[in-house]
């Protein structure tokens, strides 16, 4: 029941993340830099002061840290890309596609079935989603690259989370995740020297704020939770899980920059919580009959 918990965190906890980029002045380039490359750096620190174990790989090890590392850097950028170039309403929905590629690359790569249930839930929560951005679709014009940026990061999330779970395998997730923020931030260091972004000149104190806040909600309780998780959870379970984040980010919205919720919003998260209690009441349904036998 533990890694349930920390798993449904975990997605609170990466649901803050377009909340903490909105009060961000710097460019996508320089705040991937910043947030992955702080990142790693204390966990790095955490490993070599308090638990005092050296990092040792092997080249298997260290190849699939490397490729997810790259495929997670990919991600953000093309998630942002789509960000800024199409409606976030597309975006949401294009990128709800990432549970089909997991659960298909998951066949493939560690032969775990899609069950009838899976498919149920997804097709509950895409709905619920559809039914959050109805009105922003159909009163909009759409932006092509955008639109294939945002079908492009769901795919890339999907390869990313099957790489990382192959290193996750043999590797500790505090090893695997401070090498992977590691490999994450010096490709957007990489990417902002081609930008000529300027490093620290320009930026507001909150944008630095934002910083810390994408640092330690989204990013060390978000991904590095959820890749705490992939060792214990069916990969295609846990992405199709992550549905309910347009509907938290949206509460998150409302509260934060008064953006208004319109009724479906209500009615979306309906749907995205039945998909969400539909999918892991295999789980739950031991820990409730207990709880009421008990009582």
């Amino acid at each position: 029941m533990l890694h349930l918990l920390l798993y449904f965190i975990a997605l609170i906890s990466l649901s803050t993340s377009s909340s903490w980029a909105k009060l961000n002045e710097m460019p996508s380039e320089m705040l991937g830099f910043w947030r992955l490359s702080l990142a790693a750096v204390m966990l790095l620190t955490y490993q070599l002061v308090f638990v005092r174990k050296k990092i040792r790989l092997t080249k298997f090890e260290f190849k699939w840290i490397t490729v997810s590392g790259f495929f997670f850097f990919l991600h953000l950028w093309t998630y942002k890309y789509a960000a800024k170039h199409t409606l976030i309403s597309l975006t949401m929905i294009l990128f709800a596609t990432n549970p089909i590629w997991t659960a298909v690359g998951n066949i493939f790569a560690f032969k775990e079935a899609i069950t009838r249930r899976m498919v149920f839930s997804f097709l509950i929560a895409f709905v619920g989603i559809f039914l959050l951005t109805y009105d922003q679709l159909s009163s909009n014009e759409q932006n092509t690259m955008g639109n294939i940026s945002a079908l492009a990061s769901a795919a890339l999330f999907a390869i990313y989370v099957l790489s990382a779970k192959k290193a996750r395998n043999t590797v500790s997730n505090l090893q695997f995740a401070s090498l992977q923020y590691s490999v994450c931030g010096f490709l957007f260091l990489l990417a902002s020297l081609f930008t000529k972004a300027p490093f620290i000149e320009g930026y507001h104190s909150i944008s630095w704020i934002s910083v810390l806040g994408l640092i330690f909600v989204p990013t060390l309780l978000g991904h590095f939770l959820f890749s705490h998780a992939m060792t214990k959870m069916n990969l295609a379970v846990m992405t199709c899980g992550k549905l309910i984040e347009p509907i938290i980010a949206s509460f998150i919205a409302y509260y934060l920059f008064k953006e208004n919720l319109s009724p479906m919003t209500y009615v979306a998260f309906v749907f995205t919580s039945i998909a969400i209690l539909n999918l892991f009441w295999p789980q739950i349904k031991p820990y409730i009959m207990t709880a009421t036998n008990k009582s």
